[in-house]
């Protein structure tokens, strides 16, 4: 067969194991495990990328609802600190302070 080793692998041999006993596993063992290892890895990896992705997804979604929350309470905060909404709001509580009429003048 011209020095090459004919490879005939049955599903017994699959199933017992004894199909690594054969000379070209024997020898190429230390590469099969590293082929082995390096594919754990890629999974593992595929999974913590997916696992972050969907944590990326989630924060997203939790800071466009904290800046729509943000939002509304700044509108509502102008709201309050306008002049006119804190005269009216000293008005309904029966306050005697009132806004000046009389410009402010420069001391000098």
């Amino acid at each position: 067969m011209n020095g090459k080793e004919h490879i005939r692998i049955s599903l017994k041999e699959i199933l017992s194991g004894s199909i690594f006993t054969r000379g070209f596993f024997r020898k190429q063992y230390k590469l099969l495990a590293l082929i082995a290892a390096l594919t754990f890895i890629y999974i593992y990896s595929g999974f913590q990328s997916q696992s972050q992705q969907r944590r990326i997804k989630v924060l997203n979604e939790e800071i466009k609802e904290a800046r729509y929350e943000m939002l509304e309470l700044s509108s509502e905060y102008t709201q309050m600190t306008r002049p006119s909404a804190i005269n009216r709001q000293l008005r309904e509580k029966g306050s005697r302070v009132h806004e000046s009429v009389t410009p402010p003048t420069l001391i000098k």
